[in-house]
């Protein structure tokens, strides 16, 4: 893994202002604009993990479009426990809640439902980033959904995964730095905390191929 690669590979291709610039202002579209955004990360990140010399795409509405709806619904498809047991059990709970609030048994139900929703926030946490890689690479919902491939691949090189939760903290960091530009930088750097992250999930699943990534050319 190259970790400083990642904050610097942008500005490593010399047309990097246009292939950057629009996709910003497609990006300020309302919804779409960040299904084609999400679309173009995806693209971005296959790039990196073909060790394509100038990984920034070109934009590509239509199909980025294409691809940032389909990321999305599988995103829905690994939200959807933590939706189904909010339904299941915060919702009746609260409902059924008098003056003094929930009962015992309604507390205990909702500390229990929160420590299960906890702990599979933290599974996400490891495994979207795999998934969206996987998906970004073989642009196919089967395989972002085939949870023991997934988890193999985190287990081949959980170093490399990790780094891009790091990464990813980081960059949350650098995306609001903009807004002292009256909101304007905002989005330019948010847009930059984007590429971060998707130059090292690409990195991440390339060294993934291989148990922590031996005999595998580094970036």
């Amino acid at each position: 893994m190259n970790f400083g690669k990642a904050f610097t590979h942008v500005f490593d291709d010399p047309d990097w202002i246009n292939k950057v610039l629009i996709p910003i202002l497609v990006g300020l579209i309302p919804v779409i604009g960040q299904l084609v955004v999400s679309g173009w990360m995806l693209d971005l990140t296959r790039n990196v993990s073909n060790r394509v010399d100038r990984p920034l795409p070109e934009l590509d509405f239509g199909a980025q479009l294409s691809r940032g709806f389909r990321w999305w619904l599988v995103a829905v498809v690994y939200t959807l426990p933590m939706f189904v047991l909010y339904l299941l059990i915060f919702v009746p709970v609260l409902a059924s809640s008098d003056s003094n609030g929930p009962s015992a048994l309604g507390i205990i139900l909702m500390v229990l439902a929160g420590i299960l929703m906890f702990l599979f926030g933290l599974v996400l946490l490891v495994l979207m980033p795999a998934a969206q890689a996987t998906f970004a690479v073989t642009d196919s919902f089967k395989s972002a959904l085939d949870f023991k491939a997934l988890f193999r691949l985190v287990r081949n090189n959980i170093t490399a995964w990790l780094l891009v939760i790091g990464g990813t903290i980081v960059a949350g960091f650098i995306a609001p730095m903009g807004a002292i530009a009256l909101g304007i930088g905002a989005i330019v750097t948010a847009f930059y905390s984007q590429t971060i992250t998707a130059h090292l999930t690409g990195q991440a699943y390339t060294m993934s191929q291989a148990k922590d990534g031996v005999g595998l050319p580094s970036y």
